[in-house]
């Protein structure tokens, strides 16, 4: 773990979304140091009418959102959305005002692991 959700208006190109997909994982690694093999990424293309931003539909947008368990620092977390933010609008294209990351920790007691136990349980 961590998980990282990206949702993305609709228009990237097949090649935009599998760089989206693998840059943001390599920013999750380099900014928090989390290992490879505990990386999970996915992506989600809205579809045409599906994100209003500040009244307006269509207008580009990317947001990330990221859950890990507990326990890093904020100087980590403040890294994890700078590399992010870099990687959103730089693979897109889209404005970096436009792109949004939001990271959210779990108590080891509410993150479920392989093998359908807790964090807390693995002694994460």
């Amino acid at each position: 773990m961590p998980y990282v959700t990206i949702s993305a208006t609709k228009g990237l190109s097949a090649d935009q979304q599998r760089q989206l997909l693998e840059r943001a994982s390599d920013a999750v690694v380099q900014s928090i140091g989390a290992p490879l093999a505990s990386v999970r990424v996915m992506l989600h293309e809205l579809a045409e009418g599906h994100y209003l931003n500040a009244g307006k539909f269509n207008t580009p947008g990317v947001m990330f959102v990221v859950e890990l368990i507990e326990g890093r620092s904020d100087e980590l977390k403040a890294a994890l959305i700078l590399a992010l933010h870099r990687v959103g609008a730089e693979t897109t294209g889209v404005a970096e005002s436009e792109v949004r990351v939001r990271v959210i920790d779990f108590p080891k007691s509410d993150m479920g692991m392989a093998g359908g136990v807790t964090a807390q349980a693995m002694g994460r």
